[in-house]
């Protein structure tokens, strides 16, 4: 897919959502081939983007809440600041990614591939990492309250300055480097 033919998907999803649906059309890039493609700032609320490849891909300030991104490749892909609460990312490739400072609150990243990504300040409130790849990820001052984890944490690369809530410490006592990190990670219970 071109730009022009991308950015007038784009249009038509801008006006479905404007118009709460009489208008335009939902979008649907399942399976696109969106490799290299310019969605900075790009509304994608809602967009079915399941199994699409956006490597390299840049998606700086894209929305995307309650996206589908499941089993999409987005190895390398540009995704700074970009909102994508309650989003599917099950099973999507993240290798590489910069998702500096992006909202990841209540997203579902179980079984990912975060691989080398790079997510320092992110908002990783109440996501679901489960079973992900988190090798060599950077989450230096991210927020992991309410998260969902496991022992694959112990693999990051670093989550010094990042914020947990008291159900996390069995596993991030595991980390290699714990010792050096405990001094700077913040554990705090959840105020509602």
């Amino acid at each position: 897919m071109n730009q022009a033919e991308l950015d007038h998907v784009l249009e038509q999803h801008r006006l479905w959502l404007k118009t709460a649906g009489d208008e335009g059309e939902q979008v649907d890039l399942q399976g696109a081939d969106l490799t290299n493609a310019d969605l900075q700032d790009a509304n994608l609320r809602g967009a079915d983007l399941q199994g699409a490849d956006l490597q390299g891909a840049d998606l700086t300030n894209a929305d995307l809440p309650c996206a589908s991104l499941q089993d999409a490749d987005l190895t390398g892909a540009y995704l700074r600041c970009a909102v994508l609460t309650d989003a599917d990312l099950r099973d999507a490739n993240l290798q590489s990614a910069d998702l500096r400072g992006a909202d990841l609150w209540d997203a579902d990243l179980r079984n990912a591939d975060l691989r080398g990504a790079y997510l320092p300040n992110a908002n990783l409130r109440g996501t679901d990492l489960r079973n992900a790849d988190l090798r060599d990820a950077v989450f230096s001052g991210a927020d992991f309250r309410e998260a969902k984890l496991d022992i694959r944490i112990r693999d990051c690369f670093s989550f010094e300055r990042a914020k947990f809530t008291p159900d996390a410490l069995p596993w991030l006592i595991l980390h290699p480097n714990w010792v050096e990190m405990q001094k700077t990670v913040q554990i705090e219970e959840v105020v509602e």
